[in-house]
């Protein structure tokens, strides 16, 4: 019993021995977008598509990593609605800004993602760099490195590098998108109708009828008065002088009415024909057939 109990003591001193392996990992924290509760359920396509260029590798590096970078770089952008696609076959890794700008515009592209690995016996270091597919130029490196580590911690930093350059396309894709957000055009007005010509006349009409009305009755309320006296030639005390306007009163008061009952119909009509569409007819029956009136 006691040799039991002993032995599964050193089993168990021997296992935190070997989890204690001295090795430091300098890696920066994960920069990457959290994601909220549901959208990684159903993550809003930003139907992006992005260049993977050839991964650029430097220092002592275990053969496969090219594929190996590349698989865990495609896997960790492949997601949010990005469209992957690969450059040309002969597209080199040294790509300047030119070969991006004109690599991105032969695919169609909005941007570009290239992966360098850099690795020294037990230090490396990863850096996942975002290009802007119009220009070529470096939008954000995203950057990790470790110190006494393996190649299991450079996997870990391409992956996690790949999702902060991931969330970081789909944040500007996401920009992009409200910013070309196509106006509304502007409402159509009707165009101006032009100005019926029977209202000038009528309010000219009207004007002229209110004011022989008003002559009119003037003449009529001086009809009878007194008009002074007029200058008796034989002598004695002058002739009284009335006024005998109610004649021409009434007459001007009658032409007055008349023209200005003429006026008011002419702007009724006026501003029922400019009311009127244009395209707008009316057929009306006579006695001798049909009459077209516009």
């Amino acid at each position: 019993m006691m040799r039991a109990r002993a032995g599964k003591a050193w089993l168990v001193a021997g296992t935190l021995a070997m989890g204690t392996v001295p090795g430091v990992v300098r890696a920066e924290p994960v920069s990457a977008v959290p994601e909220a509760p549901g959208d990684s359920a159903s993550p809003r396509g930003t139907g992006t598509t992005v260049v993977v260029l050839p991964v650029r590798l430097s220092g002592e590096l275990p053969p496969g990593t090219d594929a190996e970078v590349r698989g865990l770089l495609e896997t960790n952008l492949a997601q949010e609605g990005l469209e992957l696609t690969d450059a040309d076959a002969g597209v080199a890794a040294e790509c300047d800004a030119a070969c991006r700008s004109a690599t991105a515009g032969r695919l169609s592209a909005a941007f570009l993602v290239q992966a360098d690995v850099v690795g020294s016996e037990d230090e490396y270091s990863v850096t996942v760099t975002l290009f802007d597919g119009t220009t070529g130029q470096p939008l954000a490196p995203f950057e990790a490195e470790c110190s006494i580590c393996g190649f299991v911690e450079v996997r870990d930093m391409v992956r996690l590098r790949a999702m902060d350059a991931r969330a970081e396309i789909v944040r500007r894709a996401r920009e992009m998108e409200t910013t070309t957000e196509v106006k509304p055009p502007p409402p159509v007005t009707d165009e101006p109708r032009p100005r019926s010509p029977l209202l000038s006349a009528g309010w000219a009409l009207v004007g002229a009828g209110a004011g022989a009305t008003l002559g009119g009755v003037v003449l009529m309320s001086m009809h009878k008065q007194s008009a002074g006296c007029a200058t008796n030639p034989r002598g004695g005390e002058c002739v009284p002088l009335r006024y005998t306007t109610l004649p021409a009163g009434a007459a001007l008061l009658g032409a007055g009415v008349a023209v200005t009952v003429a006026g008011v119909i002419m702007v009724l009509r006026g501003r029922r024909k400019s009311a009127r569409p244009p395209s707008q007819a009316r057929v009306r029956s006579h006695g001798a057939g049909l009459a077209l009136r516009f």
